[in-house]
C-alpha cells in the first residue's frame, strides 16, 4: 500500500508547506500520509484542510518529538494523536522554548568563533515555531560561511564541532507519555540511526508500540532486523521517507505493506473505544 507516514514541512525543517505536501501526495496517488513536523502539530490543521479536497487521501495527525538519552538523540514519533489537546499544546510550547533557547545559545558560541548571525534570521527561515540547527545551517549559506546544510553540520552544528549545544533534556519515556496523554501511538523513528541501540529494549518496557521498520537510511538487513523485532515484542510496524521536500522528492517512496498500516489503525479505532 503506498502510504508515507513520516513528513515535514515548513512548520519543522521542511521545504513544502502543508498543504502543497497533500497536494504531491495526491498527484502521487498516495492512500495515506501523516504529518510528523519536529515538535509542533501547527501544520497539521492546514494539511486536514487541504486534504478534504483530495477524498482519496487520509491524513494522520502527528508528530516527532526529539529526546535524549544516555548522550544519543532518540525521536519518537506519535500517530492519531489528538493534536487540539490543550496539555499536548502546553507540552509542545515547552518543546519549542527550548529549541530557541538552543538556538541562542549556538548563535552566541558562532559569535565566540567569528560567525555573526541573528536570531532574526534563523526565524525568518522557519515558517514554524520549531527552530532547529537546519535552519541555522540555512542562514551559514546564506551569509556565505558555508556551501551546504552537510558541511555546516560537519564544521560547526554537530556533536563535538566548535557551535554544539545540546539539547535541553526531555526523555523519550516522557515522550511516550506525552503522546499517550493525547490518545496517541508512540512510535520510534529509525532506530538503525541509534548508537546504543540498548535503549530499544527500555522503550519497549516503558510501554512504546511501535516501530518505523521503512526508513530512508535503513538498510534491507535492517529491515529485516527491525521486522522480526517488533514481531516477537509484538509492537506495530510503520515506515516513512522521512521527506523534507528535497529534490528529488522522496514522498511515497518507500512501500509499506497493507497489513501494517492497517494494524495502526486498528489499534487507533481500539484506543477511541477505551476512553
Amino acid at each position: 500500500m503506498n502510504v508515507d507516514l513520516h513528513i515535514h514541512t515548513t512548520f519543522s525543517d521542511g521545504l513544502l508547506t502543508p498543504n502543497q505536501v497533500v497536494i504531491e501526495a495526491s498527484r502521487l496517488h498516495l492512500k495515506a500520509i501523516a504529518i510528523t513536523d519536529h515538535d509542533t502539530v501547527e501544520g497539521v490543521p492546514l494539511a486536514l484542510s487541504e486534504a478534504e479536497k483530495h477524498t482519496e487521501l487520509e491524513v494522520i495527525p502527528g508528530i516527532e518529538l526529539s529526546t535524549d538519552w544516555k548522550c544519543q538523540e532518540v525521536h519518537i514519533l506519535g500517530y492519531y494523536l489528538d493534536y487540539l489537546d490543550c496539555n499536548l499544546k502546553t507540552t509542545i510550547l515547552k518543546f519549542q522554548q527550548g529549541r530557541k533557547r538552543r538556538v541562542g545559545k549556538i548563535i552566541e558560541r558562532l559569535k565566540e568563533i567569528g560567525i555573526n548571525i541573528a536570531m532574526k534570521d534563523v526565524e525568518f527561515k522557519s515558517l514554524g515555531p520549531s527552530l532547529g540547527r537546519p535552519h541555522v545551517a540555512s542562514v551559514l549559506i546564506e551569509k556565505g560561511y558555508v556551501n551546504s546544510i552537510d558541511e555546516a553540520f560537519e564544521k560547526y552544528l554537530d556533536m563535538g564541532k566548535p557551535a554544539y549545544i545540546p539539547r535541553e533534556k526531555v526523555t523519550p519515556f516522557n515522550a511516550i507519555d506525552i503522546i499517550k496523554k493525547s490518545n496517541g501511538i508512540p512510535v520510534l523513528a529509525h532506530p538503525g540511526l541509534l548508537k546504543n541501540q540498548s535503549i530499544i529494549d527500555d522503550l519497549i518496557s516503558n510501554g512504546i508500540m511501535g516501530i518505523e521498520v521503512y526508513h530512508k537510511n535503513h538498510t534491507p538487513a535492517q529491515i529485516d532486523y527491525y521486522s522480526r523485532l517488533a514481531l516477537k515484542s509484538n509492537l506495530l510496524i510503520t515506515g516513512g521517507s522521512d521527506c523534507h521536500g528535497e529534490h528529488p522528492l522522496l514522498l511515497g517512496s518507500y512501500k509499506i505493506p497493507k497489513k501494517h498500516f492497517e494494524e495502526l489503525k486498528k489499534v487507533k479505532r481500539a484506543i477511541l473505544s477505551n476512553k
